[in-house]
C-alpha cells in the first residue's frame, strides 16, 4: 500500500524515513546555482519494508478533481505502483460530479483520503488538502500527470538537503517529450504583452519569453527561480506555516505565483529540481486561445499585479501617534537584571466559561515546546466551577480567583502583576493555540527588539482569516466599523476597508496601528516603561489604547501571520449582549476623550451624541431580533 514503505537501511541507522547522505542532491555554488552531486539516485528504488503505522508521513500528495475522472483513474495507479523509500499519504479533494471518481476510490483505492468539497476553485480546493495533510512536505500534483521512477524520493531528498528551499518543482515534459518550462521568473508588463500577442507565435524564442521561462538555464541541473507552476510543486511544511496557504481570491491560475512571491519576500528560495521527473499530459492554456479559462487566467494575472504593485505598498498612517525620544542606552530595570525568567507568561481571564477555558488551556501544551511557559488564569467570580476545574485538571497553572467580577482589563493587570516572563501574552479564553505558535512568536520578538507589542494571526473556527488588526479609529470609522449597519449594507466601502484593513496583506509581517487583545504579546521592558492596561476601560478598547501608547513611546506594533491562533469570536461575551454593546460604546468614547479630544465642548458633545445614538440603535435592533438582554 502506498505510504507504508521505508528503506531497511534507514531503520538500521535509527533514521526511519529520513534519507541517507547518498540521496540525490547538489552543492550550493554560492552564485544562485548548484553543482550536481554526481551520485544521483538509482532509477530502481531499493528493497521496501513496512514502517511503523504510527509514524507520520514524509510526503503528502494532494490532488484535486472536478470532472476529471479519467485523469484520476490514471494517476492513482501510477502513485500506487511508484516505488519509493519515503512514507507518503495521498489526499484527493473532490467536487462531486458524475465522473465516477468517488466510486472508483471506494472500490479500488481505499488508501486514498477522499475529501468532498462542494465549491470549485483551484486555490480553495488545494487549501482544503493542505489543511488535512500531515507530511513534512506537501506535493501539489495535477491529476493529469504521470510520475517517473524516483520522483517522490527525488523531491523529499532534495528538500532534506537544502533547508532554505521553501518549495521545489520537478523536471516536467509533455507527452511528445517537449520540456515544460515550469520554473519561471516573475511577470513584468512586457512579458504579459508578448506572451498574449502574435509576437509569441511568430517569434517563439524572443528575448522576453526566453527570460521569463528561464530558457537560458541548464534544465539538467538544479537552479533557483522566482516561481514554480503548480502541476508538480513540493512545499516545505515550515514554509507553509510561515507564508500561509494559497490566496483563494485566485479562482484559476496565479495562486502558485502569488504563493512563491510571498515565500521569497520572507527569505525562502524556490528551486528547480531535475531529480524529480514527471509527464504532464495536458496542453498549455496558452495553446487553447481565448477560451473561458484563458479569460479567468488573465483576471488572476491582473489581480496578482494589483496585489503586488498596490496593496503590497507600506502606506504611512497619518493618525499614528508621534514617538517620544528614547535614551540610546536605557538603564536596566531594578530588581530584574539577574532574575531567571520564563520565556513567556500567558494570562487568561475567565468568567463563566468553564468549557472554553479547559479547551484553551489544553491547547497550550504544544504552543512552545522548546520554551518555558508560565500560565496564569484570573477568574472573575465564575459560578460554573471553573476555578475548581483549573485546580484539579491543571495544577501547574497559577490561579487568581476574584470574589467579584472586576472587569476584563483589571483582571489582566492582576495577571501581569504576578507574571515573571520575558514576554507576556494576553489570551482570550475562547481561543485555541495552534502548535508552535508561541515558539515562533518568541523567536521573532527576540530578533526584533524594536517591536514593543505583537499580535498573532487569528483564524475563525473553519480556518478562515479573522480580521484582528486595525487602523486607529477616526470619525468616519465610527460609522463604518466592524459592527455598524453601514458596513453590513456596504461591506466594500472605502472607510470600512481602511479601518478593518481588508486592503492589508494578512500573509506577511508588517507594522500595524493596533492588534486585537484576544492574543496580544507584550515585551516586558516596554510594558514597564508605559505602564499596564488602562482600567478605565472596563472591557473593550483597552487593546487600542495600549497599542497607541506603545507607538507613542517609540516602539512598533507588529502583526505576525506565521503564528496562528483559532478564535471563537464572541463566545465569552454572547451571554449578555446588551451589556457588551453598552460597554463597547462607553470604551469608544473614553478612547476618544483620552487621545483625540481637544477640549472643544461642541465637538465633544456631538461625538458623545453620535456614539450614544449608535449604541441605542444597536440595542433596539437586538430587541427587534428577540435576542436576550
Amino acid at each position: 500500500m502506498p505510504g507504508k514503505r521505508v528503506n531497511d537501511e534507514h531503520r538500521r541507522n535509527g533514521k526511519t524515513g529520513i534519507p541517507t547522505a547518498r540521496a540525490a542532491g547538489a552543492v550550493d555554488s554560492g552564485n544562485g546555482e548548484w553543482l550536481i552531486d554526481r551520485e544521483i539516485m538509482n532509477e530502481t528504488a531499493p528493497p521496501q519494508s513496512d514502517p511503523s503505522l504510527d509514524a507520520p508521513p514524509d510526503l503528502s500528495i494532494i490532488l484535486i478533481n472536478w470532472r476529471m475522472g479519467k485523469d484520476v483513474a490514471g494517476v492513482l495507479p501510477c502513485i500506487e505502483q511508484h516505488k519509493h523509500r519515503c512514507r507518503i499519504e495521498t489526499i484527493l479533494v473532490n467536487k462531486p460530479s458524475e465522473d465516477g471518481t468517488e466510486e472508483l476510490v471506494a472500490e479500488k483505492y481505499q488508501w486514498v483520503r477522499l475529501i468532498r468539497h462542494d465549491i470549485f476553485g483551484i486555490a480553495e480546493m488545494r487549501n482544503v488538502g493542505l489543511r488535512a495533510a500531515q507530511g513534512r512536505y506537501c506535493l501539489i500534483l495535477d491529476a493529469d500527470t504521470e510520475l517517473k521512477p524516483g520522483c517522490l524520493d527525488g523531491l523529499t531528498d532534495f528538500l532534506d538537503k537544502h533547508p532554505r528551499v521553501g518549495g521545489c518543482g520537478g523536471h516536467t515534459v509533455r507527452l511528445n517529450g517537449e520540456l515544460e518550462y515550469n520554473v519561471k521568473r516573475f511577470y513584468d508588463f512586457t512579458t504579459v504583452v508578448v506572451r498574449r500577442s502574435p509576437i509569441q507565435k511568430w517569434w517563439p524564442d524572443n528575448p522576453w519569453t526566453t527570460r521569463h521561462l528561464m530558457k537560458d538555464k541548464n534544465h539538467e541541473k538544479p537552479f533557483y527561480g522566482d516561481w514554480m507552476a503548480g502541476a508538480c510543486f513540493c512545499m516545505r511544511r515550515e514554509t507553509i506555516e510561515e507564508v500561509g496557504l494559497f490566496d483563494q481570491n485566485y479562482y484559476f491560475g496565479f495562486e502558485d505565483v502569488d504563493w512563491c512571491w510571498r515565500a521569497k519576500r520572507l527569505g525562502w528560495r524556490i528551486a528547480f529540481n531535475p531529480y524529480a521527473r514527471i509527464i504532464h499530459k495536458v496542453q498549455r492554456l496558452s495553446d487553447k486561445g481565448w477560451n473561458k479559462m484563458a479569460v479567468e487566467h488573465l483576471k488572476s494575472g491582473l489581480r496578482f499585479w494589483w496585489k503586488t504593485r498596490h496593496q503590497g505598498l507600506n502606506w504611512a498612517w497619518p493618525n499614528r501617534p508621534a514617538a517620544a525620544s528614547l535614551p540610546d542606552n536605557p538603564p536596566p530595570i531594578a530588581g530584574h537584571a539577574q532574575e531567571k525568567r520564563p520565556d513567556l507568561s500567558v494570562i487568561v481571564v475567565n468568567f463563566n466559561c468553564r468549557g472554553l477555558l479547559r479547551d484553551c488551556l489544553e491547547s497550550l501544551a504544544g504552543a512552545a515546546p522548546q520554551r518555558e511557559l508560565e500560565i496564569i488564569v484570573v477568574d472573575n467570580a465564575s459560578s460554573d466551577g471553573a476555578p475548581q476545574m483549573v485546580r484539579e485538571q491543571f495544577p501547574h497553572v497559577k490561579l487568581i480567583a476574584n470574589a467579584d467580577n472586576r472587569g476584563f482589563t483589571h483582571a489582566n493587570n492582576q495577571g501581569i502583576e504576578i507574571a515573571r516572563g520575558r514576554y507576556m501574552l494576553l489570551l482570550n479564553n475562547d481561543t485555541r493555540v495552534l502548535p508552535a505558535a508561541f515558539e515562533k512568536a518568541i523567536a521573532w520578538m527576540d530578533r526584533n527588539p524594536d517591536a514593543g507589542a505583537a499580535g498573532l494571526k487569528l483564524l475563525n473556527e473553519d480556518g478562515s482569516l479573522q480580521l484582528s488588526c486595525r487602523r486607529f479609529p477616526s470619525f468616519s470609522q465610527a460609522l463604518f466599523n466592524r459592527h455598524s449597519a453601514l458596513t453590513r449594507i456596504f461591506p466594500a466601502n472605502k472607510f470600512s476597508r481602511e479601518y478593518l484593513m481588508t486592503d492589508f496583506r494578512h500573509d506577511r509581517i508588517q507594522d500595524v496601528d493596533w492588534v486585537s487583545g484576544a492574543c496580544l504579546m507584550l515585551r516586558r521592558e516596554i510594558h514597564e516603561q508605559i505602564g499596564g492596561l488602562d482600567e478605565r476601560f472596563f472591557m473593550y478598547s483597552e487593546d487600542v489604547d495600549y497599542c497607541y501608547r506603545v507607538w507613542a513611546a517609540g516602539h512598533r506594533v507588529v502583526y505576525l501571520p506565521f503564528a496562528r491562533v483559532t478564535h471563537l469570536i464572541g463566545q465569552s461575551s454572547r451571554r449578555n449582549r446588551a451589556l457588551t454593546i453598552r460597554e463597547r460604546h462607553r470604551s469608544m468614547y473614553r478612547f476618544y476623550k483620552k487621545h483625540y479630544s481637544r477640549s472643544l465642548m461642541f465637538v465633544d458633545l456631538v461625538t458623545w451624541t453620535m456614539i450614544k445614538a449608535r449604541c441605542g440603535m444597536m440595542l433596539a435592533g437586538m430587541k427587534l431580533k428577540g435576542d436576550a438582554a
